[in-house]
C-alpha cells in the first residue's frame, strides 16, 4: 500500500497496529449504536420540533449554463431564497436541462455534465468583515461560507439537518451566492470523459514554470510532508499537470484536436431544492468548522487538491494499490474564525466548545474513503464512504461516479472544542493516476447552549437576482422529516464503484434555452 504520512505532527500514535484495532472496534460499535438508535427511535430526533412549525420547501434554476462539448463554466451564480428570516433545513442540487418542446425540466447524467463542485456562501455587506478569512469550503469571491456544497454526489447525498438545529439568514437576505463548476462531457466516449473530468491541463493552458495560466493563487496550501517529501506535482508550478488550476471557465478540459468540430451546444442549470421554516427563538444557528483538507496541517489550511500517483505493479498487485493521505489539523483554528460568522474566536488557544451536528466527506473518482479521528485518543469521529454508480443508463446510477458519500449525523450533538486535534485520513485507489483529487471534510456545528444569546445574531446577504422559481410547496407538518442519514462516514473515501441514468431518460438534442 502506498502511504503518505504527515511527519510534522505533534502527536504521534505509540501502537499503530493496536490504534487501527481500536478504530476498527470503534467502527463497528459506532455502526450498531446508530442503527440501534434509529430502529428504537424513529423519529424521536425530530421529537423537540414545535408541532405548529410549518415546513416549506422551494425548488429553483440557476441562470443557464451553455457549454460547447469539452467546455467548462465555473463561475458565480445568485441564487433566490425566500425571504428572511429563515432557518434552511436541507440543500440538494443537481444539473438539469429544459426540454425545449414541453418546458420540461429533465435530469442529466453526471456522464454527460460532470458537477465538478458547488460551494454556497453569501456576499452580504454584513460578511464584509469575513471576506479575508479562509477555508477549504469558502472559496474566493465569498464573504461568508454558508455550509452547503458537494460535487457529483449531491444529487444522493442531499444536507439536512434536524431541529433545532438549521443554517439561517437575516431578515433582509433574499439571496445566497454559489460557485458552479460544471464540465460538458456530452458526446465524449467514456475514455474521454474519464479524463476530461481530471481537468488535465492542454497546450492553451500556459504553464511557465511560476504560475499556471499567469493565476495569482501561491504555491504554499500543501504541508512540508506532500509538498516536499512526496513532492506531489500539484504542489508545485513546475510540475503541475492538471486540477481546477486547468479547469477554468471557457477552458476545454480536452485539446480541441480531439473533440468533435462544431459541436452542439448543451445549455444546463444547476437545480437547487432548500427546505425550510421562519426562524425561531428556539433555532440554532449552524456554520462550518474550518477543518479538514488533507493536504494541510496545523499551520495551512490546505492546498485543496492533489495528485495520486499510479502505484507500482497495478496488473499483479492491484491489491496494493492504495494511496493513502493523513494528517493533523485543528477542528476550527484561530486563522479561520469568521469564516463561517458562527464559531468563536480562540483567542486564548484553549478552545471554544461547539457541538458537532453532522459531518460528511467530499472525494472525487477513485477515492475509496475519509475518515476524521481523535487524534488524541484515535477514536474515529466519522468514516464517510462513496457509493459508485453501477448503471450505465439510470440517472442517479451513473456507472463509475461517486453518485454518494455517507454521512454522519450526531444526536445529541457531539461535544468537542475549536482547538481539538483531528486526524484525517483519505485513501484513493491507485492503479491508475489522478490529477487533481480532493480530501475534504464539511463538518456541521453549533455555539453550545449555554454560550449562545438569548436571540440569534444571524446575518444576511442580498444581491441581484438571475433565478426563476420552479416550485414552491408548503405543508403545515411537524418537523418529523426522520433524518435517518446514518451513513457513518464522512468525506474523503473512494471505493471502487461506477454510476448511471434515469430509467425512461431521453436525451434532448442541445439547444440554447432561456428561462
Amino acid at each position: 500500500m502506498q502511504t503518505a504520512v504527515d511527519t510534522t505532527t505533534t502527536t504521534q500514535h505509540k501502537n499503530m497496529n493496536q490504534t487501527r484495532m481500536n478504530r476498527l472496534s470503534y467502527k463497528f460499535a459506532l455502526a450498531a449504536t446508530l442503527l440501534s438508535q434509529s430502529t428504537a427511535t424513529g423519529n424521536s430526533m425530530f421529537s423537540t420540533a414545535p408541532d405548529d412549525l410549518e415546513m416549506k420547501s422551494t425548488t429553483r434554476l440557476t441562470k443557464p449554463l451553455p457549454l460547447a462539448v469539452g467546455e467548462v463554466s465555473n463561475t458565480f451564480h445568485t441564487l433566490d431564497i425566500p425571504p428572511g428570516p429563515i432557518a434552511v433545513y436541507e440543500f440538494k442540487a443537481d444539473i438539469v436541462e429544459i426540454d425545449p418542446d414541453t418546458n420540461e425540466i429533465i435530469p442529466v447524467p453526471l456522464n454527460e455534465a460532470y458537477l465538478h463542485h458547488h460551494v454556497v456562501g453569501s456576499n452580504h455587506k454584513s460578511y464584509e468583515h469575513m471576506k479575508d478569512s479562509h477555508s477549504p469550503m469558502k472559496p474566493e469571491g465569498m464573504f461568508k461560507g454558508v455550509g452547503f456544497g458537494a460535487g457529483t454526489e449531491s444529487r444522493g447525498t442531499p444536507q439536512k439537518f434536524y431541529y433545532p438545529f438549521a443554517f439561517t439568514t437575516e431578515p433582509d437576505e433574499d439571496t445566497w451566492i454559489a460557485n458552479v463548476h460544471v464540465i460538458n462531457t456530452r458526446e465524449m466516449t467514456t475514455s474521454q470523459a474519464g479524463h476530461c473530468l481530471e481537468c488535465p491541463c492542454t497546450s492553451e493552458d500556459v504553464l511557465d514554470g511560476l504560475t499556471v495560466n499567469y493565476t495569482p493563487r501561491g504555491w504554499t496550501g500543501c504541508n512540508d510532508f506532500v509538498s516536499q517529501v512526496l513532492n506531489n506535482d500539484a504542489c508545485h508550478a513546475e510540475t503541475y499537470k492538471g486540477g481546477l488550476r486547468c479547469c477554468e471557465h471557457g477552458e476545454y478540459c480536452l485539446e480541441r484536436s480531439a473533440l468533435p468540430e462544431n459541436g452542439p451546444i448543451s445549455t444546463f442549470y444547476l437545480r437547487y431544492t432548500i427546505t425550510y421554516s421562519e426562524l425561531r427563538p428556539e433555532n440554532r444557528a449552524l456554520g462550518l468548522a474550518a477543518c479538514c483538507d488533507a493536504t494541510g496541517d496545523l499551520d495551512r489550511h490546505g492546498n485543496i487538491e492533489y495528485d495520486v500517483p499510479q502505484c507500482d505493479d497495478p496488473v499483479n498487485n492491484p491489491e496494493e494499490c492504495i494511496y493513502e493521505l493523513t494528517t493533523v489539523q485543528m477542528l476550527h483554528s484561530v486563522g479561520n474564525n469568521g469564516a463561517f460568522g458562527v464559531l468563536p474566536g480562540d483567542k486564548e488557544g484553549g478552545g471554544t466548545s461547539v457541538d458537532v451536528v453532522y459531518t460528511v466527506g467530499h472525494m472525487h473518482r477513485g477515492g475509496i474513503e475519509i475518515e476524521i479521528a481523535d487524534e488524541e485518543t484515535g477514536e474515529v469521529i466519522c468514516l464517510s464512504k462513496p457509493t459508485y454508480g453501477k448503471d450505465q443508463d439510470v440517472v442517479g446510477k451513473e456507472k463509475d461516479y461517486i453518485v454518494s458519500m455517507s454521512t454522519c449525523t450526531f444526536n445529541p450533538p457531539r461535544k468537542m472544542r475549536t482547538s481539538d486535534l483531528v486526524r484525517v485520513t483519505a485513501r484513493y485507489d491507485s492503479t491508475k493516476p489522478h490529477t487533481g483529487v480532493m480530501s475534504l471534510f464539511y463538518i456541521a456545528a453549533a455555539d453550545p447552549v449555554d454560550d449562545m444569546a438569548v436571540g440569534l445574531n444571524v446575518l444576511g446577504a442580498a444581491l441581484t437576482t438571475e433565478a426563476g422559481v420552479i416550485e414552491e410547496t408548503s405543508t403545515s407538518e411537524s418537523l418529523k422529516i426522520a433524518f435517518v442519514s446514518i451513513g457513518l462516514i464522512a468525506i474523503c473515501v473512494l471505493a471502487v464503484k461506477k454510476f448511471g441514468r434515469k430509467d425512461g431518460y431521453s436525451r434532448i438534442e442541445a439547444v440554447n434555452v432561456t428561462v
